[in-house]
């Protein structure tokens, strides 16, 4: 028998390690690649789906409270005549700002008072077979609807905040709602333009399953889902962010992460397409798998190598996804790998910095007056109620009323009466320190809350505010301007808010003297 050579052997063995060993290492590698890649990718998206529900939670909070406050001031005589129901909405430009569909009222029996839609705000109409009148009227609480068609010519989904309107005994008498159409560029409707990478999308769904918003806009209002994506709509309706690999209505294999929104019982759903999402994993199985032939023992190196270079970066992307995600507190992701994984990661990092900006522009907008830039009445009555359980003291609050607004609005325009309030904005920012909290809390109404200010304190803030006054009167304008004010203060814990009514009695008492000729000193 002819013995083998020792370098046939040494080539024989090299070829078992080509054909054996390093097949079998490179699979174990890259399964294990594949592993903790896809886990990367489901915590990001995990961590994105719960941030957007999130911000959509505050924000339909922020849209329903604002209808909620307006529906407050409607008084009887708003709801007299089909008029003056349509002059107090024109009193509310910032609810069409934010119900793009048209702003109604609605008397008890589900018949329309007025709207801000004139194809389908004819007084009579009688829209008291929606579900949001029933659901209204039934509880007496506000309430968000589900998608319906909307009677306007444009027949597109859309949904109705409501909020109950009370008789002073009680009785509910009408009702305030403001409709969102769900395929214009509003918080909603936008939802459907949002990507997750490149072809990934978000959608949102109701309980039983009817589809609010989709990126193919056929979809919407049609009921069920995927069996997979209802399957994990299942294991997430407490509330919680599940997430897990479904097949979507083409057949395409997708990433899918649901959560239910806090507010509303609705689903918020993501679906990243593995074929996108893996991209990075699948060129390199393809690299790797055609080098091991031509490689031999180089390809173990190279190998070595390129796991020391991929792996790490990748884990390092995991942990710090997951830190993020454990202490709810975001900061950027540190990665400087120079390939996909730090694509990901620079991706990563400017979605979430567009969410912080975003969430940072709600908490704005949630606690300023739209007009004036001055706080609102939320955050002045939170602040009253702070500093009352606080210690510092003395406190004092200063009421203002801005003379003869509505005879400007009803003689000169709305416009004008705007430009009435503004130079009152101005005249009250040039009168108070920075720290004091200044705030339109009403139409024509002011506040503001001067911390450690006594009464000669507070004295001397009225004097700076009429001073204020005669420096914007003295401008060159068609206006002047005249502020009704009053003034307390509170020496201890407890009596902020009655410092506040004592504020507000002195402040008509001036307004009395005002219509009488006569100026307070």
């Amino acid at each position: 028998m002819r013995r083998i050579s020792l370098k046939s052997k040494i080539a024989i063995f090299v070829m078992l390690i080509i054909f054996t060993c390093v097949p079998l290492a490179a699979h174990v590698t890259l399964s294990f690649l594949s592993d903790e890649f896809g886990r990367a990718v489901r915590d990001q998206q995990v961590t994105l789906v719960s941030r957007i529900a999130d911000e959509l939670d505050d924000k339909l909070q922020v849209s329903h409270g604002a209808l909620i406050l307006a529906a407050q001031s409607v008084t009887a005589a708003h709801l007299a005549t089909p008029r003056a129901a349509r002059e107090f909405l024109h009193t509310l430009p910032a609810l069409g700002s934010l119900f793009d569909n048209g702003v109604f009222l609605f008397a008890a029996d589900g018949k329309l008072l007025a709207g801000t839609i004139g194809e389908v705000a004819r007084p009579g109409m009688d829209f008291s077979d929606r579900e949001y009148v029933r659901s209204t009227v039934a509880t007496g609480r506000p309430c968000i609807s589900s998608p319906y068609i909307s009677r306007q010519s444009h027949r597109h989904p859309v949904i109705m905040f409501t909020a109950p309107i009370f008789s002073r005994d009680g009785l509910l008498v009408a009702l305030l709602g403001g409709s969102m159409d769900l395929m214009k560029e509003n918080f909603l409707g936008s939802l459907a333009d949002a990507k997750v990478g490149r072809t990934g999308y978000f959608y949102l769904f109701t309980a039983d399953e009817t589809i609010m918003t989709h990126p193919h806009r056929g979809s919407i209002l049609n009921r069920g889902l995927p069996s997979g994506v209802r399957n994990i709509y299942a294991r997430g309706a407490d509330g919680g962010t599940v997430s897990g690999e479904t097949v979507n209505a083409n057949g395409e294999v997708v990433v899918t992460t649901v959560k239910r929104l806090g507010t509303v019982p609705w689903m918020l759903a993501a679906d990243y397409p593995v074929a996108e999402a893996y991209a990075p994993v699948r060129a390199t199985e393809r690299s790797v798998w055609l080098g091991i032939i031509p490689g031999g023992l180089l390809l173990v190196f190279v190998m070595w190598l390129f796991m020391r270079h991929v792996t790490l970066p990748m884990l390092s992307l995991t942990e710090q996804i997951k830190g993020i995600e454990e202490t709810g507190t975001y900061r950027n992701v540190l990665i400087s790998s120079g390939d996909e994984i730090q694509t990901v990661a620079d991706a990563f990092n400017s979605l979430m910095n567009r969410l912080h900006d975003k969430e940072e522009t709600l908490v704005h907008l949630s606690t300023r007056d739209a007009m004036t830039g001055l706080y609102n009445r939320r955050f002045f009555e939170a602040e009253m109620e702070r500093l009352d359980r606080g210690r510092r003291f003395p406190v004092s609050v200063i009421m203002v009323d801005v003379d003869s607004l509505k005879v400007v609005n009803d003689t000169l325009g709305h416009e004008t009466g705007d430009r009435l309030i503004l130079m009152a904005a101005r005249a009250l920012l040039g009168a108070f320190r920075a720290e004091d909290v200044t705030a339109r809390i009403g139409g024509d109404e002011f506040a503001a809350i001067l911390e450690g200010a006594g009464e000669i304190a507070a004295a001397e803030a009225l004097a700076r505010i009429r001073g204020s006054i005669s420096a914007c009167n003295g401008e060159k304008g068609d206006l002047r301007l005249s502020l009704s004010l009053g003034a307390a203060t509170a020496d201890a814990p407890g009596a902020l808010g009655e410092a506040w009514r004592r504020a507000d009695r002195r402040m008509y008492e001036d307004k009395v003297l005002h219509k009488s000729g006569l100026e307070s000193q």
